[in-house]
């Protein structure tokens, strides 16, 4: 077989692998288990059960605070204290997300990728009662690679970036806030 078969045969095959891939990141690392919620304490899952945009992953805010790396095929965890909450992500569009948190209760937030302009768009959705993923999450949870925040990595991104969140927070509030129906996760949606 050609040099040039032979490249073309393992490009083809390495495409066709690409959709089940895992993706991978600086920020995030390995975790050995999932968390659950405290007395004092509520829990937010972030899921990200597709392999499309595997390559692709960004980062989510709590306010100007970074949390985590959404990374296909994959999940973390991120205990907080209850009340209002606003989740940010960006990459070609900037989405909000806010959220009432009650102590004791555990709240899922899938993330998702698709195809933009001239990279990848983003996504937040939000598992509700009334969401067709209610009943699915648990399945993901056993499907999904656990995944855990790089603490020292996010807190450098979040340094190198401190300017551009609290100018993106001032947008939201300011700006963004009212024009568009931005996904809520209310207190009665946790488990």
């Amino acid at each position: 077989m050609s040099r040039v078969k032979l490249l073309i045969c393992v490009t083809i095959l390495a495409v066709l692998g690409v959709s089940g891939c895992v993706g991978h990141s600086v920020y995030m690392r390995k975790a050995s288990e999932l968390l659950r919620p405290t007395e004092d304490k509520a829990l937010v899952r972030f899921m990200r059960p597709s392999g499309y945009g595997f390559g692709i992953n960004f980062n989510i805010l709590d306010g100007d605070k970074d949390i985590g790396n959404s990374v296909a095929r994959s999940q973390f965890d991120y205990l907080t204290v209850p009340g209002k909450h606003l989740f940010i992500a960006t990459s070609e569009n900037k989405v909000f997300l806010t959220a009432d948190l009650e102590a004791g209760k555990t709240y899922y937030v899938l993330t998702q990728v698709y195809m933009g302009a001239w990279t990848a768009r983003v996504a937040f959705v939000p598992v509700t009662r009334s969401s067709k993923y209610w009943d699915k999450v648990y399945q993901c949870e056993t499907n999904l690679k656990m995944i855990e925040p790089n603490q020292a990595a996010l807190s450098k991104w979040e340094n190198t970036h401190k300017v551009q969140i609290n100018k993106l927070i001032e947008q939201y509030n300011n700006k963004w806030k009212d024009q568009c129906d931005w996904p809520v996760l209310q207190v009665s949606d946790g488990r």
